[in-house]
């Protein structure tokens, strides 16, 4: 019952936030873009960088995220796909982006913390790193393809730092390149500040709605997708591990964890940014947040996390 407690203890504050940024949209009439491309052009790359920087390199610090970003990069098409046939002229291309993403960072963070020994939370960041590959590189792509063409949407990767920001972090941690102790103090304010951002963003986002309007089809979709597709190919990746041995039982817990986090609160920001449906995205990620409150504590009871 303690871990319970605890859990619930670490989330709330999440979901305070959120009503903070609802309050704040409501009554100061602020502009979720101009918060959207704050924390993509400039919070998210810091963190991302300051983060790799400092995780010891060896296979793992490969192969976790390698195994992310593969997944996501391969059942995001099929998404695409399949949606086409019953979602609207442009959503299906907001589906395949928010395939490959999940809120495993502003939400799934503090749980990890709060589950895991220090280990197993940098192993969650691992895993977590190969959907931040996945988002800055064919997601950026698909949530383009609604308005530009296969060539403008490739280019349009190579325009924002995150991307960047991963590289010279991970050459950073293979070179072994020491952070001062200035770089760790400056990444615990700006994962907070991170964390913030990121999840008032769901409040800002439903505040600037007109009209609040659930699509049932895309929603349903979402939800299926994080609460029951991922969770399987957690399972199934952990299933032929155990005979391969490429990750290794620590990284078991942490990526069944991240398999059964919320909607990315970043596919609003990306949806703004792209002017792609951005409050039907804040309407499946507030929703999808919701519904991990009680699916999140017995997702952990369940797979036995």
């Amino acid at each position: 019952m303690d871990w319970f407690v605890n859990l619930v203890s670490e989330i709330l504050p999440l979901y305070a936030i959120s009503v903070l940024g609802f309050i704040a949209g409501k009554s100061l009439k602020i502009d979720t873009k101009s918060i959207t491309t704050l924390t993509i052009y400039m919070m998210s790359p810091i963190v991302f960088f300051l983060s790799l920087a400092q995780v010891s390199f060896n296979t793992g610090t490969l192969i976790a995220p390698a195994i992310t970003f593969v997944t996501a990069s391969l059942v995001a098409p099929l998404v695409l796909k399949t949606t086409k046939l019953y979602l609207g002229e442009r959503t299906p291309y907001l589906s395949a982006l928010s395939t490959g993403t999940s809120n495993w960072g502003y939400f799934g963070l503090p749980i990890a913390f709060s589950l895991f020994n220090p280990e197993q939370v940098a192993a969650y960041i691992m895993i977590g790193f190969g959907l931040q590959l996945f988002e800055n590189t064919f997601g950026v792509y698909y949530i383009s393809r609604g308005h530009k063409s296969p060539l403008e949407s490739l280019f349009a990767i190579f325009k924002f730092p995150a991307i960047y920001a991963i590289i010279a972090g991970i050459s950073l941690s293979y070179l072994k390149v020491d952070i001062p102790s200035e770089g760790e103090k400056l990444l615990e304010l700006f994962k907070g500040a991170y964390t913030v951002l990121g999840m008032m963003i769901i409040g800002l986002g439903i505040a600037n709605l007109d009209k609040f309007r659930i699509d049932v089809p895309f929603t349903l979709t979402m939800c299926l997708l994080r609460f029951a597709l991922w969770p399987a190919l957690a399972t199934l990746i952990i299933y032929l591990d155990t005979d391969l041995n490429i990750l290794g039982e620590e990284y078991y817990k942490p990526l069944m964890l991240f398999s059964i986090m919320p909607m990315a609160a970043n596919n609003i920001a990306f949806a703004a940014q792209f002017n792609m449906h951005p409050g039907k995205a804040s309407v499946a990620v507030l929703i999808t947040t919701l519904a991990a409150l009680f699916y999140i504590p017995w997702a952990l009871q369940f797979f036995g996390i």
